[in-house]
């Protein structure tokens, strides 16, 4: 091997060039942290958005998934006591995979009970804590959700309520976004905490 020799000029421009590529990596490095922060920020935020979302979708469907368990038409103790052609005479199905129909359908109607007495509790709790916490507001949001997705056999109208509390429709839209926002928390517990 023979040695290469470099001139005084060249061993200059040889610096120049390894502080350019060392400045740009560094640079590089940095963008891509930050894209990574922006990154998880996103994610954060859209876990958050659904959050809200499947919050939304449950009180507002609270009173139908209520109605359609109380509509089922087999029990547990119906599917202990019936053979598997009476049960499928009640759900009027000609084609059947035997237990497993029936069972899937208890299953989905065992967790819509679950989650239905969940979204109660979570109610509860939160009026109680609202009224705790002695903030006029708060309360009127408490009660505002409950009214509007809980209690009675069917949602009142907007107009309804906003005379009822004395508030705008517009002010009972943005009540009823806030309490929402805060029965999330309850609902997803820690992972709803972390967008607030």
């Amino acid at each position: 091997m023979s040695k290469v020799e470099i001139s005084e000029e060249g061993s200059e421009l040889l610096k120049i060039i390894e502080e350019i590529v060392t400045g740009a990596v560094a640079k590089g490095i940095q963008i891509g942290l930050e894209q990574a922060k922006n990154d998880e920020k996103l994610k954060e935020k859209m876990s958050y958005d659904i959050k809200f979302k499947n919050t939304r979708l449950l009180l507002k469907n609270y009173r139908k998934f209520v109605s359609s368990c109380q509509q089922a038409t087999v029990s547990e103790r119906e599917l202990e006591s019936a053979t598997v052609e009476e049960i499928m005479d009640k759900l009027y199905c000609a084609a059947y995979d035997e237990v497993t129909v029936v069972q899937s359908i208890l299953s989905s109607r065992k967790r819509t009970e679950i989650i239905m007495e969940h979204i109660k509790r979570i109610i509860n709790f939160y009026i109680i804590d609202s009224q705790n916490s002695k903030n006029d507001e708060k309360i009127r949001r408490s009660h505002i959700l409950n009214d509007l997705y809980i209690k009675g056999k069917y949602q009142p109208k907007m107009s309804v309520l906003a005379d009822r509390y004395h508030i705008s429709e517009r002010q009972l839209h943005r009540d009823k976004n806030v309490a929402i926002e805060e029965v999330a928390i309850f609902m997803f517990g820690i992972d709803g905490i972390r967008k607030m």
